[in-house]
């Protein structure tokens, strides 16, 4: 039996321009542009059409894609497509929620605004970076970082795919474990542009200030499972909070993700929002996956296209 899931797109996929498209050819989405500039305390057209590399500024990226993605998986919505499960990569997470009506678009706005403040106050105070090692198993990664660790904290961030990480922390410490993955063989170690060490124990205290913050709201039960970045299984709603809370300093294991969601009978992904990064990490971690993508206005009839040919239209 075919089973469908959507992962949405995480911080890093943003463009200029993002998302205009959608709003422009289906009106019914300049509604949700316009509360989300008040909800998030800026202009969004004007920072997604600038030329000033804002849209890659943390308090504005997280919001932006969250935006992006709430746009496709609107006028997704409109295809009448059973959907039997949803995730995110990282900041995907909140538009899965969003997805799985955990959230309304209000609550999610306002939440991203806070996360996105947090986590830049953080960077500010404890300053770090990230770096993708690709070549290289996760044990031989983690070992690594254990052995990088006497020159600061340095942990996996990401488990990207089988032969892709993102390691985390102390930027002294991730240089110098970047060196010795180059000596272990990686084929390519890349530091990321990045604005601090997220997904690393540096990001508590914006963690932390994220619990504080939403602990006073209320949420709904979700229409369809969240496969949880923290823990690679569906969400248990009673977790919710400390979820969320764990996960800006926690190891987003997208891998094991995608394997779950396979070994729970999922067939076929569809990754909504910005770019394509994600379905080519899809690919690399199981061939026999179906994948498609919808980020843009030219993408709406190959998807069509796509979801008739594997029987999902109605």
């Amino acid at each position: 039996m075919k089973k469908l899931a959507l992962v949405f797109a995480g911080q890093g996929s943003q463009y200029a321009g993002m998302g205009i498209d959608l709003v422009d050819a289906f009106l019914e989405l300049k509604e949700k542009e316009k509360k989300a500039s008040d909800f998030l305390g800026f202009d969004v057209r004007e920072i997604l059409l600038s030329t000033d590399g804002k849209i890659n500024e943390t308090e504005f990226t997280q919001g932006l894609v969250l935006l992006t993605s709430i746009y496709a998986y609107e006028i997704f919505k409109t295809l009448n497509v059973k959907v039997s499960a949803v995730t995110g990569f990282s900041l995907g997470e909140y538009s899965a929620l969003y997805a799985a009506n955990v959230f309304d678009f209000e609550h999610i706005m306002r939440i991203i605004q806070k996360r996105s403040e947090f986590m830049k106050a953080c960077s500010l105070k404890y300053p770090g970076k990230m770096a993708a090692v690709i070549g290289l198993s996760k044990d031989i990664v983690e070992k690594i970082c254990q052995e990088s660790s006497e020159k600061g904290i340095v942990v996996a961030a990401n488990y990207n795919s089988p032969i892709q990480i993102v390691i985390s922390g102390e930027e002294q410490a991730v240089i110098y474990a970047s060196e010795k993955a180059k000596e272990a063989g990686a084929k390519r170690v890349m530091m990321l542009n990045v604005s601090g060490a997220f997904h690393s124990p540096l990001m508590k205290e914006a963690g932390e200030n994220l619990y504080d913050f939403l602990r006073n709201l209320t949420y709904n039960a979700p229409k369809f499972p969240i496969y949880m970045n923290t823990t690679a299984k569906p969400l248990i709603q009673d977790n919710l909070y400390q979820e969320m809370e764990k996960q800006i300093q926690s190891s987003v294991y997208f891998e094991q993700t995608i394997e779950q969601m396979v070994q729970d009978g999922v067939t076929h992904i569809i990754e909504i929002g910005p770019g394509t990064v994600l379905s080519g990490l899809i690919k690399k971690i199981n061939i026999n996956i179906e994948v498609s993508h919808f980020g843009k206005l030219n993408d709406l009839e190959e998807l069509k296209g796509w979801l008739n040919e594997h029987g999902f239209s109605k």
